[in-house]
């Protein structure tokens, strides 16, 4: 549901701007899921979809490829990934247990990319740690992840949950400035 049509409008109208004014050529997409709904985002990237089902990389590669459009296998904690200017990470890391969330950061962080924008909930003042599948709402402000406040982000508007999760953004990070800062303080603290 989090990713019907209704509740993705507000990326869909702005990531295009945040891309270009971030100078983003190149963005991997972890998970991708099923392209849904990116297939109707207007992006002037290369793009390269990625997620750990089989089935869904073959099937989105045979219908949505192109020159500048492709889908691969890839675990976003354990395999490595790809250079590029922007990993784009909605929906994810809420349903990692803090060890999972930062092994997916260091794992991040070794690919040398630029930006990192991910899901945060930027009202929340506590993070609860959960078994690798649940779900919760992280705020990757707050500890144990501490980050600073993102150099940009996109409100989703999102009207799940009876509104009780409106405070869902897309945060914008510089993975550089995350390797420093989980360096600095080390995971967890």
């Amino acid at each position: 549901a989090g990713s019907d049509m209704e509740q993705t409008a507000e990326i869909r109208m702005h990531l295009p701007g945040l891309l270009q004014r971030l100078n983003v050529r190149s963005m991997l997409d972890i998970p991708c899921g099923d392209f849904h709904w990116m297939k109707d985002v207007q992006l002037d990237v290369d793009y390269t979809g990625a997620d750990i089902v089989d089935e869904m990389i073959e099937r989105n590669q045979v219908s949505y490829a192109s020159d500048k459009r492709h889908f691969r296998i890839l675990n976003l904690a354990t395999d490595q990934l790809p250079r590029v200017d922007a990993i784009f990470c909605r929906d994810a890391l809420v349903h990692f247990s803090f060890e999972d969330v930062f092994r997916a950061l260091d794992n991040i962080i070794d690919s040398g990319s630029t930006y990192l924008i991910t899901t945060t909930f930027v009202d929340r003042r506590r993070n609860p740690d959960i078994l690798t599948g649940q779900w919760r709402a992280l705020n990757f402000q707050v500890a144990p992840f501490n980050f600073p406040t993102p150099i940009e982000s996109i409100n989703e508007k999102c009207t799940e949950g009876d509104g009780s999760w409106g405070d869902k953004c897309l945060g914008v990070w510089r993975v550089r400035e995350l390797a420093e800062l989980l360096k600095k303080q080390g995971p967890g603290e």
